[in-house]
């Protein structure tokens, strides 16, 4: 662990919220409000060090509060070595959001399978601002997940950028990263821009439907570098940068924790697709039970 080992009240408090927003919808009708979990650990002090922390959710017997805290001490670990620039102690955090996972019943775990084919299950989100919006995520790729995609609209609109900074911490297998560039109205142009739309009935962090509508601007598109990403391995995508991301590592899986921020700077999210398609409707398969998954990961680390 790289940071100040306390934690205090106040801060906890910062953190639950956008904590919620992690866990499925009804989660917020048996886990405990903010205050009375304070309750339960700043009983004779405003600041509680991480160890005395990790202690109480070993005794603790309310599930949901262990998870929450697991995730809390995960998630801000993630953060801080994000943004002091300094290595992440992956297994200390895998065990912690892990853990949070696979103690509570799957119904209170959002996990859905993204446009680019991997599992995606929402850890934190802060969205008070775009400027200061934060949202971490636990990304995880298995052949057992190509049941439900379409592995051809997957690969035609596989190249995007992001609206934000994202930062990639490989938890396990090998991780592609290929990034690109263009040119437009190029005489050889094949591709696209693209614009994706979302459904009106969302989950608050992950989608049920969206489609990628052709903005007919077209473009040459061309790659500028190939990537493979190791264990314990790091990366980071610039706002506003197209990429492509995958993994190489059939048949066992490969993971990342996946953070996104607005504070690094802000630019506009675009999909590239072939110029011949109009548009194109991406199905997004909801609650899949992860624990498998983290089951295969846990024997590779």
């Amino acid at each position: 662990m790289n940071q100040n080992k306390d934690i205090s009240e106040k801060e906890f408090k910062t953190f639950y919220e956008p904590l919620l927003k992690g866990y499925g919808g009804e989660f917020k009708t048996v886990i405990k409000s903010k205050n009375d979990i304070c309750e339960l650990i700043y009983l004779d002090s405003k600041i509680v060090s991480i160890d005395k922390l990790i202690s109480l959710i070993k005794k603790e017997t309310d599930i949901y509060v262990k998870s929450i805290v697991c995730r809390l001490i995960g998630v801000r670990e993630i953060i801080y070595c994000r943004e002091n620039k300094k290595k992440l102690d992956i297994k200390f955090v895998w065990e912690l959001i892990s853990k949070s996972i696979k103690i509570i019943p799957i119904n209170y775990t959002i996990s859905s399978i993204g446009s680019q084919g991997f599992l995606s299950i929402p850890l934190y989100k802060f969205d008070e601002s775009l400027e200061n919006f934060d949202f971490i995520r636990l990304h995880i790729w298995d052949d057992s997940l190509n049941q439900y995609i379409d592995t051809e609209k997957c690969e035609n609109f596989s190249i995007h950028t992001h609206t934000f900074f994202a930062e990639s911490w490989v938890i396990t297998g090998r991780i592609i990263n290929n990034r690109f560039d263009y040119n437009i109205n190029s005489k050889n142009s094949k591709h696209s821009f693209f614009k994706v739309v979302y459904n009106d009935s969302l989950n608050e962090v992950n989608r049920h439907t969206s489609k990628a509508v052709n903005e007919k601007i077209d473009i040459e598109l061309y790659q500028t570098s190939e990537e493979i990403h190791f264990k314990n391995g790091n990366y980071k995508i610039d706002a506003g940068k197209l990429h492509k991301s995958g993994h190489t590592n059939s048949p066992l899986p490969s993971a990342t924790f996946f953070s996104f921020t607005g504070k690094n700077g802000l630019d506009k999210s675009i999909v590239i697709g072939p110029k011949h398609i109009s548009e194109s409707e991406i199905n997004r398969k909801m609650i899949i039970d992860p624990t498998e998954l983290l089951n295969k990961i846990n024997t590779q680390i």
